[in-house]
């Protein structure tokens, strides 16, 4: 069975919008060739189509998003999810959903560039340019 990554969306919208360097770009380049299993939630995708729709044109997000749909597994929020992110103690409730996302497909790693905002999580959480150092660059 292969390392279950879930990626923080955050992580697509640095990629997609060259945020960092081309770290995420890079961390999604190396992880197409390697046995991990990629999630990001559902509402991530809406989130990423509302984001990038103002820096692209319709068919390159409609390509983008096409993209990330095939090489990704949707997790489906659902009220379950819901309930568990606002009784969490976490103070970002969209990180809590993140979190409980990870938690329902029993991810063993969170890839994040919001760290802080997952104290509370018992999955190992890193950050893009920590998994680039610990993963690629060696």
């Amino acid at each position: 069975m292969s390392l279950r990554i879930y990626i923080d969306t955050n992580i697509y919208l640095n990629a997609i919008l060259n945020r960092d360097e081309g770290v995420s770009k890079e961390i999604f380049s190396f992880l197409a060739g390697v046995d991990v299993e990629l999630f990001l939630n559902d509402i991530s995708i809406i989130n990423i189509h509302y984001i990038i729709k103002k820096s692209f044109d319709r068919a390159d997000v409609i390509e983008e998003l096409k993209t990330i749909q095939k090489e990704n597994n949707l997790v489906s929020v659902d009220e379950e999810i819901i309930e568990n992110s606002l009784d969490s103690e976490f103070k970002d409730f969209e990180d809590a959903v993140q979190f409980f996302c990870a938690k329902k497909i029993d991810a063993e790693l969170i890839i994040t560039d919001n760290i802080r905002d997952f104290k509370l999580s018992d999955i190992r959480v890193i950050s893009a340019k920590d998994f680039y150092r610990e993963y690629i660059a060696v």
